[in-house]
């Protein structure tokens, strides 16, 4: 069979995103390119060929040069594996073919079951193995699918299986073995004519980037190619909502000077330094979006180099600022943090880590609300994931992000703060 060149995707955490940006770079170096999947993937937000008769399809792909082709799954947003003669007459005509060829429930590891999958095509020249480095550090069965499959391979320092093996961390080591034991051994055996090749994607920081390079340098040493990638940046917005009017502490506290600085740039100051660290440590782009009625905080914000928004609707409560500022940052990021002006004590170190926890359990749709807690006490900053924005737009009232939380309580996570961190002023001290 005539064939355009195949490369099958596998494994877990980003093999979608993967897909998209070969597929992408093919189309605009002139290739026609056809995605498929042998499982099910996601349905195509563009470029959708998918239910729609061969030739037709085949005509798409020749006027447009990219298409997504399948039949529309079982599980609602899916597509699936067109059929044996529509896959192969669409290699015959395409340049590139990429194939979805495995499923993770997206989560970032996973203990493939060969009986069931992956489904790599007998004609794949190319054999792409996906591995989420946000799996590190993290208890193997909230991120591993089918992680059971995996027990085998799973030791203890003394070389003994852990009495409660879903609740061990996931280390490189660990993170190796299900890639070579898992994937590599078996492709290499059933494939021996592909190109074989692990991508550890999500290498969004300096931290993950090391230890990507340490498993990369750990499999080349058996044999297996392997690259450390980052297939897309994180970005996330922080809203630093300045617009209160004090009612409780009887004037304009926010511009009150406090251990010589106005109150408001106490906060201020932690989230730049929280905006420093994110994307020197953690390769996140971080946006800062300071939202105010008062004409002396956004002076002082244009200042210190970050967007500024005019607050003309304070009367209507918080909801006014954090829609406002919701706003400003626009629909494009993957994560909106809001921070208040009158907590003076919060450490950039506590937002950092509450970051740090919360981002990789969205991955996988764990959680998409994330926010300090002390005791049975919760507080700012809270961050959501975009899924929430149209929701952020339309609050009422006074109490904020707060009615979301309450709305979604099984979707948020807390992440420890001490008390003083969440103290707000509220009158003077």
């Amino acid at each position: 069979m005539k064939k355009g060149y195949v490369i099958a995707v596998v494994g877990s955490g980003g093999k979608t995103t993967l897909i998209e940006t070969i597929a992408r770079q093919a189309k605009n170096s002139g290739k026609k390119v056809v995605v498929m999947t042998t499982t099910h993937m996601r349905l195509p937000e563009r470029d959708s060929a998918v239910g729609r008769p061969l030739e037709e399809a085949a005509k798409q792909m020749e006027r447009e040069g990219l298409i997504y082709y399948g039949v529309y799954g079982d599980e609602e947003g899916k597509m699936g594996y067109p059929g044996r003669e529509a896959y192969e007459r669409l290699c015959e005509r395409a340049d590139v073919v990429l194939v979805e060829a495995d499923g993770s429930r997206r989560l970032p590891m996973k203990a493939p079951d060969w009986s069931r999958e992956p489904v790599i095509p007998v004609n794949a020249d190319m054999v792409l193995v996906v591995f989420g480095l946000s799996a590190l550090g993290r208890p193997l069965k909230e991120v591993c699918h089918r992680w059971r499959l995996g027990l085998p391979w799973i030791l203890d320092t003394q070389g003994q299986a852990p009495k409660e093996p879903g609740c061990s961390l996931v280390t490189e080591d660990m993170a190796a073995e299900f890639l070579e034991k898992g994937y590599l051994k078996a492709i290499r055996t059933r494939y021996p004519d592909a190109g074989l090749v692990t991508l550890l994607n999500q290498a969004d920081g300096k931290a993950a980037q090391e230890k990507g390079e340490r498993i990369r340098k750990g499999l080349a040493q058996k044999g297996y190619a392997a690259q450390v990638i980052c297939l897309r940046q994180m970005t996330l917005s922080v809203i630093y909502l300045a617009s209160g009017f004090g009612k409780r502490f009887g004037k304009n506290k926010l511009l009150e000077i406090l251990e010589g600085k106005p109150l408001f740039a106490h906060g201020l100051g932690t989230i730049l330094k929280l905006r420093a660290y994110l994307e020197a440590e953690m390769g996140i782009r971080t946006r800062v979006v300071l939202v105010s009625q008062y004409p002396e905080i956004l002076d002082f914000g244009k200042e210190m180099g970050v967007e500024v928004v005019e607050n003309p609707c304070a009367a209507e409560g918080i909801t006014a600022s954090i829609r406002l500022g919701t706003e400003a940052a626009g629909e494009n990021e993957d994560y909106y943090l809001y921070a208040v002006a009158d907590q003076p004590w919060l450490r950039w170190e506590t937002v950092a880590g509450l970051i740090q926890h919360f981002l990789p359990r969205t991955y996988s749709d764990q959680v998409s609300i994330g926010c300090l807690a002390c005791g049975k006490r919760q507080g700012n900053p809270v961050i959501f994931h975009k899924r929430h924005r149209a929701e952020l737009l339309t609050l009422k009232g006074d109490r904020g992000g707060s009615q979301l939380i309450k709305r979604y309580p099984e979707e948020v996570m807390e992440y420890p703060a001490e008390a003083g961190e969440l103290v707000d002023i509220d009158t003077p001290v």
